[in-house]
Formats: C-alpha cells, sequence, structure tokens
C-alpha cells in the first residue's frame, strides 16, 4: 500500500476494532450496553477499513490512467 492516507486509515480501522471490541467486552462483563458498543465497534472499524480500500483502489486507477 503506498497511499499514506489508506494506510493511516486502515491502521484507525484496525485499532477501533482492537479497542473498540476490548472495551465493549469488558463492559459486557456489566451490562447488556457492552453488546451493543462491541457490535458498533467492530461495524465502525470495518466501514473505516473498507474506506481506506477504496482510497486504495482509487489511487491505483489514478496511477494506470497517468501512464
Amino acid at each position: 500500500m503506498n497511499n499514506k492516507v489508506a494506510r493511516v486509515l486502515f491502521v484507525i480501522g484496525v485499532l477501533t476494532i482492537i479497542f473498540g471490541g476490548a472495551v465493549g467486552v469488558f463492559l459486557m462483563l456489566s451490562d447488556f450496553t457492552g453488546l451493543l458498543f462491541f457490535i458498533s465497534a467492530v461495524v465502525s472499524g470495518v466501514f473505516v477499513i473498507g474506506f481506506s480500500e477504496i482510497i486504495k483502489l482509487l489511487d491505483e486507477i489514478n496511477k494506470k490512467i497517468k501512464s
């Protein structure tokens, strides 16, 4: 991945899934809202990772058009 923006967004997405999932699991021990937090963290992280993939693909298309 040569695009820095795509790389940063990918890392942010992975960290969102890891830390949000961990906090969600911790909160699940005490209340039902932990499950909702866990699900929302995973979905948010997947969306950010997907957005980074879109940026990566658009960058590759742009490089092919220029050459």
